[in-house]
């Protein structure tokens, strides 16, 4: 009988580490612009026409006094100048998916 519980408890454990590997494996990051317009992303992609900057998802905005913008499409940045959302479409090879910081 404790064979069967100690078996139990072991599958339980493994269970809730592949669960923690997972929920920590999506990335996200705070984007912000050199004109302090900032926005959430899930992919870090290189812009050749805006320059950006990749902070952790955590980092506070605020502090900084920046602007935050809700915005929809992975592939994107904000023009402050148009003060829009721009779309860009990584297949046209409008950039690099996994550059570094800029």
């Amino acid at each position: 009988m404790t064979n069967i519980i100690g078996k139990g408890a072991l599958a339980a454990l493994a269970g809730a580490a592949a669960l923690a590997l997972t929920a920590t494996g999506a990335s996200a990051f705070v984007v912000c612009n050199d004109r302090g317009d900032c926005w959430h992303s899930t992919v870090r992609y290189d812009y050749p026409q805006v320059k950006v900057v990749y902070y952790d998802d955590n980092w506070d905005w605020k502090a900084h006094h920046y602007h935050w913008h809700d915005v929809s499409g992975t592939y994107g940045y904000w023009d402050s100048d148009k003060n829009a959302w721009v779309e860009v479409h990584p297949a046209h090879g409008d950039g690099d998916h996994d550059s570094d910081d800029h």
